[in-house]
């Protein structure tokens, strides 16, 4: 189930993350492109302002759009 509300919203990243596209830093910023449930967990799309567009759990970033993230996703 994709949930696209939340396109658009402004995240960052609050520690790094390996991806096989490279890394992305604490502290960088991108824009979440949606929301899949798989397995029950949420992993969240985000294309990164670096280039990388890599899934993401939720623990993994913070909303900066002044918004909570787990409002958000539920």
């Amino acid at each position: 189930m994709i949930n696209l509300s939340q396109n658009g919203m402004r995240c960052r990243a609050t520690k790094e993350i390996r991806t096989h596209e490279g890394l992305i830093r604490r502290f960088t910023e991108g824009t979440i492109q949606g929301v899949i449930d798989n397995l029950g967990r949420q992993l969240i799309n985000v294309e990164w302002d670096s280039g990388i567009t890599t899934y993401v759990f939720f623990n993994e970033i913070e909303i900066i759009d002044g918004a909570q993230l787990s409002a958000a996703l539920y």
